[in-house]
């Protein structure tokens, strides 16, 4: 095997490697496909991500955000998150929606659940404490109003999660 990142996540061996460079500080450059709006607002989300505090995780697990029409998904073999060109209108939520995607592929890796009811509780919950901490860090007041918006939303529906 090469002293990269592997390129497919499928294997054993592959999966060790790959945790095992995390783990020494790798991190991937995220790479953005899609059209030139779609960049600039994975752009965007990403530097929220970074203000939030979260790059270095994100960075860790994901190594690229790809445009597609239909469902966003992660492909945890390619370390990749596909995103809808429908999810490009909200930033902050496209922001959480990276943060939520990168702790799967952290489950993933480590042979945790990264589907299913107890995934989801724990990537809502990941979400409401990134959306949290954006309000918190940002300066923008349009961002703020936004994060409120979520947060009440979340709030108002977190029993909707519990089993």
């Amino acid at each position: 095997m090469s002293e990269g990142f592997p390129k497919r996540l499928m294997t054993k061996e592959e999966i060790d490697r790959a945790l095992e460079l995390i783990r020494a500080g790798y991190r991937h450059q995220v790479e953005i496909k899609g059209s030139e709006d779609f960049v600039k607002a994975v752009r965007e989300a990403l530097r929220l991500v970074d203000l939030a505090g979260y790059g270095d995780e994100v960075r860790a697990y994901i190594r690229a955000v790809v445009e597609v029409e239909g469902f966003s998904q992660l492909r945890p073999e390619e370390a990749t998150l596909w995103v809808s060109s429908g999810a490009i209108g909200n930033t902050v939520l496209l922001a959480s929606l990276i943060v939520q995607k990168a702790l799967q592929m952290k489950f993933y890796l480590e042979g945790k659940p990264f589907y299913g009811h107890i995934c989801e509780l724990k990537t809502t919950q990941a979400k409401y404490e990134f959306i949290r901490k954006l309000r918190e860090k940002c300066e923008d007041e349009d961002i703020k109003k936004v994060c409120d918006e979520i947060l009440s939303e979340l709030e108002a529906s977190i029993y909707d999660l519990v089993p």
